[in-house]
């Protein structure tokens, strides 16, 4: 038991660290247990930036295990830049009752997609925002 706690933990260090070295956001790890599921455990792969003082989802990752679940996280990390299916976003955005506006970048096979990761367990409500496609480089 401790040395699955242990792989746990440096999967999700080493996320951690990715992360903070890309764009300086910090990672934090929502699971989800699901009863009567193939797949039992879902991670929700949250980023939070101090600037904006706001959270966004990165990516969610089914698996039948924190650490499965880590290690697939991992791989759509290490991978992301090349995965053809997903296109580059940038939101502008601000919060309705502040008054200054934001940039975040994702990236999502939708636009749809971009804007339930932006929007995650948020009200839609407070915010203001417009979504655009990033030129393929």
């Amino acid at each position: 038991m401790a040395k699955n706690k242990t792989k746990r933990i440096r999967l999700e260090s080493q996320i951690q660290k990715m992360l903070h070295r890309d764009n300086g956001v910090t990672a934090h790890f929502d699971y989800h247990i699901h009863i009567n599921s193939k797949n039992t455990v879902e991670l929700h792969l949250l980023t939070f930036n101090p600037i904006h003082d706001e959270y966004m989802l990165l990516h969610s990752a089914l698996g039948k295990s924190s650490i499965d679940c880590l290690e697939k996280m991992i791989g759509y990390i290490q991978q992301q830049h090349l995965a053809e299916e997903e296109k580059s976003f940038t939101i502008s955005w601000k919060k309705l009752n502040e008054g200054q506006t934001y940039q975040s970048y994702f990236r999502g096979k939708t636009e749809e997609e971009v804007i339930q990761k932006f929007l995650h367990e948020k009200n839609p409500e407070e915010f203001e925002f417009n979504i655009r496609q990033n030129p393929i480089t």
